[in-house]
């Protein structure tokens, strides 16, 4: 059974431009893996504090089958794919649940 899920992030502890644009290609990469890449849009962006972070959100609702199964999985792998291009970064994503809410 298929699910429609909101897909946002944030990445923050990014050291500087050139850091965040890495972040952005590898996760567009994780993004192509998970045929989930023309549905959804990674920027570059400066937070309240002046510093460099990348974010992202779905265009729309992602219809995911499995999801309680491919949940974790992305999880494990934005985890890494971040930590791999910047250790001391920090990524957070949010899932919402766009036909639960009235």
């Amino acid at each position: 059974m298929s699910v429609n899920i909101d897909l946002a992030f944030t990445v923050t502890g990014v050291a500087d431009a050139p850091q965040a644009r890495e972040i952005v290609g590898a996760l567009e990469e994780l993004m192509r893996d998970e045929s989930i890449d023309g549905y959804v849009a990674i920027m570059v962006g400066v937070g309240e504090d002046g510093s460099c972070l990348v974010s992202g959100k779905s265009r729309f609702p992602l219809s995911i089958s499995g999801f309680h199964r491919w949940q974790p999985h992305f999880e494990g792998l934005f985890a890494m794919t971040v930590a791999e291009v910047a250790a001391a970064a920090r990524p957070e994503i949010s899932w919402g649940y766009p036909d639960e809410e009235c």
